[in-house]
This record gives C-alpha cells, structure tokens and sequence, in this order.
C-alpha cells in the first residue's frame, strides 16, 4: 500500500471538504443510532469530532488556528445537523409521514424550535465539550 504524500503536498481544500462530508456523516449516523435508542446521545460529537480533527491534521491543518475553527465548526454542523434530523423523525413519526414530506412541510423554523425543546444543558454541554475538543486536538502540534 502507497504511502501517503506528506500534508504540505496535499491540497488543503480537500481537507476541508472531507471534514465537512466526515462531520455530516457522523451528524446522520448520531441521528440513526439517537432515534433507535429513544435518546439524544450528545456523547457521540466526541466520536464524530475524532474523524474530523484526524482528517484536518492529516491535511497539513495540525497547529494552525485555521485548522481548530474548521473542526470545531464541523463538530458545531454535525451536532445540529444530527438535532435537526431527529426533530423531522419525530415530526414525521407523530404524523404518519415519511421523514422527507415532514421535512417539506413543516420547514427549518419548526424543526429547530423542536429540536431546541428536545436538547438539555448535560447535553449542550456535552456538545461544546466536543466542539472545544475537536478544536484544540487539530491546533496541537505535530
């Protein structure tokens, strides 16, 4: 198996790119494994804030703050993108409709009030945690 190319010669959008597909990836799979246990589980932004980071070091990002913003905000898009999933499953679950009519219908202002109402401190604490980890691994030195 090739080795990879050192980061300096890896084009650094990419890195960004893959962090943002990695962090909506993880953002899906919280809001499947969320709506199959009946809970939240904001303990899994440390599970999707890992891939992110790892992604954004191995693209040259490691010590920059350049690189801690973008990680942070990829953890930030995947937890929201997780609670915004998990308020159109319930919408969609009460009403009998499949997820992509609920989301249709009742729009991103209903959907973000629900998830709002869903969410607890312990969690949005969690959340941050995760968002402050995800950060700080990505602007540690090699």
């Amino acid at each position: 198996m090739p080795a990879l190319p050192p980061p300096a010669s890896r084009p650094r959008a990419i890195g960004i790119a893959t962090a943002a597909m990695c962090a909506l990836a993880g953002g899906a799979v919280w809001c499947l494994l969320s709506l199959y246990s009946r809970g939240d589980l904001a303990a899994l932004a440390f599970l999707v804030a890992w891939p992110v980071a790892w992604t954004l070091r191995r693209h040259g990002y490691a010590g920059h703050w350049s690189g801690a913003l973008v990680a942070s905000t990829c953890v930030a898009l995947a937890a929201l993108y997780s609670f915004y999933l998990q308020a159109v499953a319930q919408v969609a679950g009460m009403l009998g409709l499949p997820m992509r009519e609920a989301l249709l219908r009742m729009g991103p202002g209903m959907a973000i009030d629900i998830a709002r109402a869903n969410i607890d401190t312990t969690s949005i604490a969690i959340v941050v945690a995760a968002i402050v980890l995800a950060g700080a691994f990505v602007k540690r030195r090699a």
